[in-house]
């Protein structure tokens, strides 16, 4: 998209996640390939049945997963595809829509206290001068993990079914963003009705990820279709580097071991350099979509309210994070998870629980603490985008 400005290119990638480096490349290969400025965002999906993309599961510990080969393709086929999509701009006029509904809540479980949901699914469709979509963007908070841990086929999960409806219908060209995944929000453990047998179906299944994607793609389609037509004259991107701090004891090991092939270095005093963004599409000065650029696994409360605080909780007097999509303007607000980077769960503060006793009397630690920075994260990744929209 462009709208009097640099082009603006969004990209969904089926991966377990990318980090900023791999990013920055694709960043420089769409440059290259057009000849000007562009700007890139990549958001990978969080597709659990992908090729391992930042060394998470190699033959053992502190032996990476990565195959160079396979990032290098990864990052070459993207960096063609935001280069093909910034010169093949054409006239547009856009539909913003966000579908609420206990059906999209269901395809949901949240495995950790509070169980906040972000289940909202949010819509922007570009429509040609003929009136007929060029493509359509689904914002939605839901792991690509459908088909379960033991799984050993490579797949894009539920949105395998979610690209071929949505584009069957008449959507255009499909694009899957996650959302604020956090707290593993996923389908494991959620009861799927098959409609065709009016029963659940099967766990750990190729047809329970069908249905979800299958039915997310409809309702998409659906919000799309029912809502008003707009011309967006402004587009602003913004982004800011910070530091955050590396607490995580297996992340520095894993930076040590050089698990991750060169990615994500480790700067000064043990902290990582990260990405933070802001999108706001406008007409006539008014906002029409935000987007918060987040790079990582975001809980839900961040997003959109519902911290708690805990008696167990090792900052239980922590400042509570004001909730991104509270905190937004325009009518209708994405969360962008895994943005431009992976640097894991973005935990509230004062939800932080590493040191017994565990939240709600837990037998061991939390699984989110151990796949995070730090406690530190989520306070400096909200106050960033804060600045970001201008909210004193």
């Amino acid at each position: 998209v462009a709208a009097g400005g640099v082009p603006l290119v969004i990209c969904g990638v089926d991966s377990i996640g990318l980090f900023f480096e791999d990013v920055e490349k694709i960043r420089a290969g769409a440059r290259e390939r057009t000849g000007g400025e562009v700007n890139v965002i990549v958001a990978a999906t969080h597709n659990h049945q992908t090729p391992d993309t930042m060394g998470l599961w190699g033959p053992k510990p502190g032996v990476s997963g990565i195959s160079e080969e396979y990032n290098r393709f990864v990052v070459e086929r993207t960096a063609e595809a935001a280069a093909e999509a910034a010169s093949a701009l054409r006239p547009a006029a856009f539909v913003a829509a966000t579908k609420k509904s206990a059906e999209l809540a269901g395809f949901l479980n949240d495995t950790r206290p509070p169980v906040v949901l972000d289940p909202d699914l949010i819509v922007l469709s570009a429509k040609g001068r003929d009136g007929k979509p060029i493509g359509t963007l689904v914002n939605w908070a839901n792991h690509p993990e459908a088909l379960g841990a033991k799984n050993t086929l490579i797949t894009a999960d539920y949105l395998a079914s979610f690209y071929a409806r949505l584009e069957e219908l008449g959507g255009g060209v499909a694009v899957f963003v996650n959302g604020a995944i956090g707290g593993i929000q996923s389908p494991l453990g959620a009861k799927v009705i098959d409609p065709k047998s009016g029963r659940a179906a099967p766990e750990n299944s190729f047809r329970m990820a069908e249905i979800i994607g299958r039915r997310v793609a409809e309702l998409a389609f659906e919000a799309a279709r029912g809502a008003k037509t707009a011309v967006i004259d402004r587009i602003e991107f913004r982004e800011k580097r910070i530091e955050v701090p590396v607490a995580n004891l297996g992340y520095r090991m894993a930076a040590k071991a050089d698990v991750f092939r060169g990615r994500k270095p480790m700067n000064a005093n043990w902290t990582t350099t990260t990405p933070v963004g802001l999108v706001r599409m406008s007409r006539r000065r008014k906002p029409l979509l935000e987007i918060a650029l987040v790079p990582g696994e975001l809980y839900p409360e961040l997003s959109r309210g519902g911290v708690k605080r805990y008696s167990g909780a090792d900052y239980p007097g922590a400042p509570i994070e004001p909730a991104i999509k509270r905190m937004m303007k325009a009518p209708h607000r994405m969360v962008f998870g895994l943005a431009n980077d992976e640097i894991g769960y973005i935990i509230p503060k004062a939800e932080w629980d590493e040191r017994q006793p565990f939240l709600r009397n837990s037998p061991r630690r939390w699984y989110g603490e151990i796949n995070s920075t730090g406690p530190e994260a989520a306070p400096l990744i909200i106050g960033t985008i804060r600045e970001l929209a201008g909210i004193q």
